[in-house]
């Protein structure tokens, strides 16, 4: 994790090495309930609500979430929220 102060946000960037995401998966991973797809098989638990609320939260207070990844090398998400005037 690192994170950043700028003159109007701060910004954190989180990173993992786990399995990644295809490229065709990053256009849905913050709709609600979209779990990632693997041959109609799901080993994980979960409802698909994580990163669908972080990036409602996130957006409430006028920031923005990107994330970047790599199938078998890890994601790594930025998040920047704006400094309260």
């Amino acid at each position: 994790m690192n994170t950043r102060s700028h003159s109007q946000h701060l910004e954190i960037e989180v990173s993992d090495n786990g399995q990644g995401m295809e490229p065709k998966e990053l256009n849905h991973i913050f709709e609600k309930f979209y779990r990632i797809q693997n041959n109609n098989i799901h080993n994980s638990k979960g409802l698909g609500l994580g990163l669908y609320f972080v990036k409602k939260i996130i957006t409430k207070y006028g920031g923005k979430i990107e994330v970047s990844s790599k199938p078998r090398a890890g994601s790594t998400f930025k998040i920047s929220i704006p400094y309260e005037n």
